[in-house]
């Protein structure tokens, strides 16, 4: 589907050829709620926790029925069947209330139009039971319509609007769209720079990062002038909007179920014989793998073969993380994983060889400070690792 965001500036259009639905979704909805998913997605390894709510907005009906999604608002879970979104009758009767209020918005007072929830179970981004027994009870006008919203690690996530057909939904949705605004507007991704730019760049970032904490020391010993009394302005934050609704953390995930048995204690005596046996493996081993691998890099002997130019850098709404992928150790290598840690959460991100030779990651951060990981495997047991830190 092609966006379509000039009949309507601020929004973007959805709606399946042939179909008399039409759905409008402020952008700033789709950031604001972006963020949220990923929060969800980064705070369980592996899979991710899937976030819900209720959409706010209005219904036109007509021959063109129109949805105009304007804001939202999450429901809590507390996840004690797993990740998935499965509200208890507490979080059932939150979830009532929520549907039972209004709100401002641009143009006058917002009502529950529909549902949403992120997709992070496997198999199709469906509705499931659930999702279907919420809709019934606390969304029964046959207008109001759910999202479904998958998150990535390493991609842009993909949404999907579902709508009743007499009477009821869809097996999935039937037309899907990326759920990032740079996307939805078709606007062309930046131009990638050059490994020389990137290190100049990481160059100066680090001789200012330097001169910054420099100065600070320096500003410890000295005494502020006597007419510096006017306090600093308040920074205004551009969105969101003030008929928005602001974002509530959410609850600790309780994931017993899926917790690993504590080891069983063991006499620290028994692993000395053990360590001795593989000081001696590993030993051998290293001598064969030397044998073996330095062929394929003697043609680019030294620390060079060995680099991987590991960058991370704002890119619109996201992170761009990206390696040499001309590197002789990339291209060697037989899998990698970027681990990322973002504020409180981290998430180990696999890479296949295809994807190492690709050179770049994609990932929507949820703190002002992210460190991300690259490990490449060369062996089964020989890897090579670099680290880079981004702050906002």
């Amino acid at each position: 589907m092609e966006p379509n965001t000039q009949e309507v500036p601020g929004y973007f259009v959805w709606q399946v050829p042939g179909k008399s639905l039409v759905v409008q979704l402020h952008l700033d909805v789709v950031d604001r709620m972006s963020a949220d998913i990923q929060r969800g997605f980064g705070a369980v390894p592996k899979r991710g926790a899937e976030v819900g709510g209720v959409l706010f907005g209005s219904i036109e009906p007509g021959e063109k029925t129109i949805v105009r999604i304007d804001d939202f608002e999450p429901v809590a879970c507390e996840y004690r069947r797993g990740p998935s979104f499965y509200l208890s009758e507490a979080e059932q009767e939150a979830l009532g209330n929520v549907v039972a209020s209004e709100r401002p918005g641009p143009n006058g007072m917002l009502s529950p139009v529909g549902y949403y929830r992120s997709h992070t179970r496997d198999g199709a981004v469906a509705l499931g039971t659930e999702d279907l027994e919420l809709i019934g009870q606390y969304f029964p006008d046959a207008n109001q319509v759910a999202l479904l919203v998958k998150p990535f690690a390493t991609k842009v996530s993909l949404g999907g609007f579902l709508a009743r057909e007499d009477g009821s939904f869809p097996a999935e949705t039937l037309l899907e769209f990326p759920f990032r605004r740079r996307e939805m507007l078709g606007e062309e991704a930046p131009a990638r720079r050059s490994m020389q730019e990137r290190r100049s760049r990481g160059r100066e970032r680090s001789d200012e990062r330097s001169a910054e904490q420099s100065y600070e020391a320096r500003g410890r010993h000295m005494q502020a002038p006597e007419y510096a009394t006017e306090p600093a302005p308040e920074y205004a934050a551009p969105y969101p909007p003030s008929y928005a609704t602001p974002y509530v953390a959410p609850p600790p995930i309780y994931l017993d179920e899926f917790a690993e048995p504590p080891p069983k204690s063991r006499s620290p005596w028994m692993w000395v014989p053990i360590g001795f046996i593989f000081l001696a493996l590993f030993t051998a081993l290293g001598y064969q793998l030397a044998v073996t691998f330095a062929p394929s890099l003697r043609a680019n002997e030294g620390a060079e073969a060995f680099a991987l130019d590991l960058f991370a850098g704002r890119n619109g709404e996201s992170l761009t993380v990206r390696w040499n992928r001309d590197s002789p150790a990339v291209r060697a290598a037989q899998r990698g994983v970027l681990e990322i840690e973002d504020g409180e959460f981290s998430k180990p991100v696999p890479l296949d060889a295809a994807h190492l030779k690709e050179g770049t990651v994609i990932y929507q951060n949820s703190s002002p400070m992210v460190r991300f990981r690259l490990v490449i495997f060369l062996t089964p047991t020989l890897t090579v690792n670099e680290t880079v830190e981004w702050k906002q």
